[in-house]
């Protein structure tokens, strides 16, 4: 019998070990931008860290030092059973725009925590296509601060925001994450 593909598909997911998963940080900013930004590592380090994010398919699209934006496509993955995009997995790529840019900012320094402290979500409109979730600039500001603090060894918190639009520009969600940032102990 003749196997389609999405059964070949889940037969090598059920292989797939996550510890057997290799995904190294990068040692520099510019790594990071490129790592988040090809498809191959990107998918590496989502099924060796957050699994979700695969499944979802959501992508980044944009990151640098000034902002982060992510893409999460409309599909049976993504839906809720009233066929508009489900709330957790708006909230996983709102998340993945802060959290990348995180990433981003401490590639290459000295060892840092990074935890989801607080959330808060607001729901708009209806999401019934692709939504793109943006981290703003004055986000990456913020994270800059929150950093300098951390460098000088105290621990730092800072709130991210997350606006998520459809490509007419209609936002549909907004979130605010409050993450703690500290040295790990050598």
């Amino acid at each position: 019998m003749k196997l389609g593909f999405l059964d070949r598909f889940e037969q090598g997911l059920a292989q797939l070990k996550p510890s057997a998963l290799k995904f190294e940080f990068p040692n520099s900013p510019e790594d990071m931008e490129r790592a988040m930004l090809d498809q191959v590592r990107r998918t590496a380090f989502f099924l060796a860290r957050v699994p979700a994010l695969a499944f979802f398919g959501v992508r980044v699209t944009e990151i640098s030092a000034r902002g982060c934006r992510v893409s999460l496509p409309f599909h049976w993955r993504t839906q809720n059973p009233f066929a508009s995009q489900y709330f957790a997995a708006q909230t996983a790529a709102a998340e993945l725009s802060t959290g990348a840019l995180i990433l981003r900012a401490i590639a290459g320094r000295p060892s840092i925590s990074m935890l989801v402290i607080g959330v808060k979500g607001e729901f708009l409109k209806k999401a019934k296509a692709e939504v793109e979730f943006t981290c703003p600039p004055e986000s990456a500001q913020d994270l800059l601060d929150a950093l300098e603090r951390v460098e000088r060894g105290e621990s730092a918190e800072v709130e991210m925001r997350s606006e998520g639009r459809l490509s007419d520009g209609t936002e549909v969600a907004r979130f605010r994450f409050r993450w703690a940032l500290k040295k790990r102990s050598p």
